[in-house]
């Protein structure tokens, strides 16, 4: 028992455990990773499936609650939820000890937070200015941006689950949201050029996934995610001068739902920006369709909107998708079978 005990004590000190999920794995410009064997393990190739699954539910509630303050202006919303984003990873930063300055890739992630607020802004502006379905099935075209850009200039190659699973998810979310240039539906005219708003937003969010995954083993998620809450108070201030109104939340509900969306935002933000170390950006990218299924259930679970047949195809097909990227990892792990 003695020589057992002392056998797993070289091993842990030969092999520490990091218990931090947030910084482990950093490397932070001195490190080789080159010759660094992959895990293939099923728990390591699954994480970035729960990862972004916790994302699309951390989005969802945010949505919620937007939905639910949809009468606070635009530009306050986002300089509070802002903050208070601000406020808790500062908080991350300084327990882990974690530097704001001295880190590999400046320029990649100055890039990659400047398209995901792009991203962010555009995808604002496209659901105050378009109805709903349009500005949804546009944005969420981001999975088909994605692959395209990492097919030409990173060399990702389609698979055959990956083809199938972005097919599902764009004919899921068209289904759920139905876009008036789909359903021939003219009660709500808007100019064709506002569509592109929406384009651009699927087109940010897309090249800010690839810039992620570039980044994601040599900085930290809480230190992207830190500047990504900078700039969108930056952001927000801009929106507020424009609208020229200011006013702060009352005392009550709204302010505790304002705390919750910041936390939202924190959660997201690392969820995502961990995800991208263990899926393609492509992948990443489709998986965030669930976004779209989650908020079908939750319209239909607590704001009593009637579930239609054409719906509970889409969100079926979007499952599908996801579940087929998840057999996928099972048989390319089990059976050596890749897809």
């Amino acid at each position: 028992k003695q020589w057992y005990q002392r056998r797993v004590r070289a091993c842990v000190i030969a092999n520490p455990i990091h218990t931090s999920d947030i910084t482990d794995n950093i490397d932070h410009g001195t490190g080789d990773e080159s010759n660094a064997a992959p895990d293939r393990s099923l728990l390591t190739r699954s994480k970035g499936i729960v990862l972004m699954m916790s994302v699309s539910v951390v989005a969802t509630v945010q949505g919620s609650i937007a939905f639910y303050l949809s009468t606070f202006p635009t530009g306050m919303f986002l300089i509070i939820s802002g903050i208070y984003t601000f406020l808790f990873l500062s908080v991350l930063l300084s327990y882990h000890n974690l530097t704001l300055w001295n880190f590999s890739m400046k320029k990649w992630v100055a890039s990659r937070v400047a398209l995901a607020v792009l991203a962010a802004v555009c995808k604002t502006w496209s659901f105050q200015n378009l109805p709903i379905g349009d500005a949804s099935a546009l944005v969420f075209t981001a999975p088909l941006f994605t692959s395209v850009i990492a097919r030409i200039f990173i060399g990702r190659k389609f698979t055959i689950v990956t083809v199938f699973a972005l097919l599902s998810g764009i004919a899921g979310v068209c289904l759920i949201t139905k876009p008036s240039f789909i359903f021939k539906d003219n009660t709500s005219e808007v100019p064709g050029y506002y569509k592109l708003v929406p384009l651009l937003a699927a087109l940010s969010l897309g090249t800010s996934f690839i810039f992620q995954e570039k980044i994601s083993s040599k900085v930290s998620p809480v230190t992207v995610s830190f500047y990504t809450a900078v700039l969108q108070v930056a952001t927000g201030i801009g929106w507020s001068v424009y609208e020229g109104v200011y006013p702060l939340p009352e005392c009550g509900l709204a302010r505790y739902l304002l705390v919750v969306c910041g936390l939202c935002y924190t959660a997201g933000r690392i969820c995502l920006n961990r995800a991208l170390k263990y899926e393609s950006a492509p992948t990443a990218s489709i998986l965030r369709n669930l976004d779209t299924a989650f908020a079908f259930i939750v319209q239909v679970a607590i704001f009593d909107k009637p579930a239609e047949t054409l719906s509970v195809l889409g969100a079926v097909l979007i499952m599908m998708g996801t579940v087929s990227i998840a057999l996928s990892k099972i048989f390319d792990v089990t059976f050596g079978i890749e897809f």
